[in-house]
C-alpha cells in the first residue's frame, strides 16, 4: 500500500502548483480572465479530453453499466465541475494560500458523513485529524490587519460549498471505479463529459469567448493555461483514479488533502520571487497564520489517514 500512497500525494502537489499558477498568471495580471471565462476554458476543454480518451480506448454500453457505473461517472464529473466553479470563484477573490486550507474541508466530510449517516465508527486519531483540519480552515479564514478579521465571506461560502460538492464527486467516482466496468482511460473520458456539462456549457457566452480569445493572443499565457488547466489536471486525476483502484477512498482523500501545504509553500515562494505582494500578503503576521494553517492541515491529514 505504501507505494500507492505516493499517487495522491503527487496529485496533490500537481494541483497545488496548478492552482498557484492559475492565481498568479491567469486570474491576475494583464488581460486576466474572470472566473466565468476561466471555467469556460477548463470545462470546455473537457470535451476535447473526453473525445481524445474515447478514441484511445473506446467503450461500449449495456443496460447494467449505463444504469450504474456510467451514471455514477457522469454525476461525479458534474459534481467535480460544480466544485471547480466555486473553487475558481474563491481563487478570484482571495489568496490561494487561504483558499486551499478551507477547500480541504472535503477530506473530513466523507468520514463525518460516514459517522452520522452510515453509523460508522471513527478512531481517536481520526477524530483528532478532523479537529485539526477544521482548525486549519478557521486559521486560513482569518487575516491580520491590525486585528483579526475574516477574509472575503463570499470566498468562504464558495469554498465550503465547493468542498461539499468535491466530497460527493469523490464518493461517486469511487463507486464507479469499484465496479470495474471501465478502464482508467474510459473513466477519465466519461468524467470529462460530466465536467463539460456542468462547468463548460453554462459558462458559454460571446463575452467569455471574446475574453479567452484576447488571453490566447499572448502565446506564452495561452500555453501556460493549456498546461495548467488541461494536461496537468488530467495527469493528476489519472493518478487519483489509479489510486482509488488500490486504496480506500478515505486514504486517497486524506493524502490528496496535502494540497494546502504545497500551496502555502509554493505561493509564498513565488510571491517573494516576483514581488506580487497584492497577491499574497507576506508580512510576518499573515505569513505566520498561513504556515500554522498549513502545518495543522498536514498533521490532520496524517491522523485522518
Amino acid at each position: 500500500m505504501e507505494l500507492w500512497i505516493l499517487l495522491p500525494l503527487f496529485s496533490a502537489l500537481i494541483m497545488a502548483a496548478v492552482n498557484v499558477v492559475d492565481k498568479f498568471f491567469v486570474l491576475e495580471g494583464e488581460d486576466n480572465l474572470n472566473f466565468k471565462s476561466f471555467c469556460l476554458y477548463s470545462g470546455g476543454m473537457q470535451l476535447v479530453i473526453c473525445i481524445t480518451m474515447f478514441l484511445l480506448d473506446p467503450f461500449g454500453f449495456n443496460s447494467e453499466t449505463v444504469n450504474s457505473s456510467f451514471l455514477y461517472l457522469i454525476l461525479s464529473g458534474i459534481f467535480f465541475g460544480l466544485s471547480l466553479i466555486f473553487l475558481v470563484k474563491a481563487m478570484d477573490l482571495e489568496e490561494i494560500s487561504r483558499v486551499e486550507p478551507i477547500y480541504l474541508i472535503h477530506t473530513i466530510i466523507v468520514p463525518v458523513a460516514g459517522l452520522f449517516i452510515l453509523k460508522e465508527s471513527l478512531s481517536y486519531a481520526e477524530y483528532l485529524g478532523i479537529l485539526l483540519i477544521f482548525i486549519s480552515s478557521v486559521f486560513a479564514s482569518l487575516r491580520w490587519e491590525g486585528r483579526f478579521s475574516p477574509i472575503n465571506k463570499t470566498a468562504i461560502f464558495s469554498l465550503l460549498l465547493g468542498g461539499i460538492l468535491f466530497a460527493i464527486a469523490s464518493v461517486l467516482l469511487k463507486q464507479s471505479v469499484d465496479g470495474n466496468d471501465f478502464s482508467e482511460t474510459q473513466v477519465l473520458s466519461i468524467r470529462a463529459l460530466g465536467l463539460f456539462i456542468s462547468a463548460g456549457i453554462p459558462m458559454f457566452s460571446l463575452k467569455n469567448v471574446s475574453d479567452l480569445n484576447k488571453f490566447f493572443k499572448h502565446k506564452r499565457r495561452g500555453l501556460t493555461l493549456f498546461i495548467a488547466e488541461t494536461l496537468s489536471p488530467l495527469l493528476s486525476m489519472y493518478m487519483i483514479v489509479v489510486a482509488l483502484t488500490k486504496l480506500d477512498i478515505s486514504i486517497v482523500n486524506s493524502f490528496n488533502g496535502a494540497r494546502p501545504i504545497f500551496a502555502v509553500i509554493l505561493s509564498a515562494f513565488l510571491a517573494g520571487m516576483i514581488k506580487k505582494e497584492f497577491t499574497e500578503k507576506l508580512d510576518f503576521q499573515n505569513l505566520f497564520i498561513k504556515i500554522i494553517s498549513g502545518l495543522l492541515a498536514g498533521a490532520g491529514i496524517i491522523f485522518l489517514a
